[in-house]
């Protein structure tokens, strides 16, 4: 099994991932963009892009699309309304809170940018609610840390192509990251083409407000 065979069949097949989605797959992200991508990949979980891009518009309109004004709120309530779409709003909020006040303590995007990729990780995994694929999502594509992502699109396509793993989290991501160089941009790419290979090309634009 040579995973870069099948990489370089995805890619020869979808294109530049970016071109679906434009801020995710970004060479170079701004400190904004690292924000918003954060956010949304929280109010993303377990419902469509369709959904929380209602959600992230409503944050845009009420001001409110910024880690740091998000930490700064005193109650949920307004932020449990503005996110509603997103789905699960007794959990969400809470959630969404508490990882932008974990940011915002740690001294903001720029500082855990330079942070090591284990440590930022435990750190997140610390987080209620935060889990594996929550807190590797974060670490890939908003701080472009070489950490792969395991969920079930990753399960489903290792699946298909006969992968000798099997549905253990931990095993599975050894296995991607023994087998590819560690390059945060290839597992982006990686990543999203296999989300894009399996939800087809008209419904895998998830670009952000």
């Amino acid at each position: 099994m040579n995973l870069m065979t099948l990489y370089y069949k995805l890619l020869s097949e979808y294109r530049d991932p970016v071109n679906y989605w434009p801020q995710w797959c970004a060479v170079n992200k701004s400190v904004n963009e690292r924000e918003k991508i954060i956010i949304g990949m929280i109010l993303v979980q377990r419902t469509s892009w369709h959904n929380t891009n209602i959600a992230l518009k409503n944050l845009k309109q009420s001001n409110l699309l910024s880690v740091e004004k998000i930490a700064e709120l005193s109650n949920l309530n307004n932020l449990t309304e503005l996110i509603r779409p997103a789905g699960f709003f007794q959990s969400k909020p809470t959630r969404l809170f508490d990882v932008c006040t974990f940011i915002k303590k740690s001294g903001g995007i720029e500082n855990l940018l330079n942070k090591d990729a284990d440590n930022l990780r435990a750190e997140l995994l610390h987080i209620k609610g935060v889990g594996k694929e929550t807190a590797d999502t974060i670490l890939l594509y908003a701080f472009d840390k070489p950490v792969f992502i395991i969920d079930e699109y990753t399960y489903r396509w290792s699946e298909k192509h006969d992968v000798p793993i099997g549905r253990d989290y931990d095993d599975l991501q050894l296995y991607f990251q023994n087998q590819l160089e560690s390059d945060a941009a290839l597992y982006q790419k990686f990543h999203a083409l296999i989300i894009i290979s399996q939800r087809g090309r008209d419904k895998s634009l998830m670009e952000i407000v």
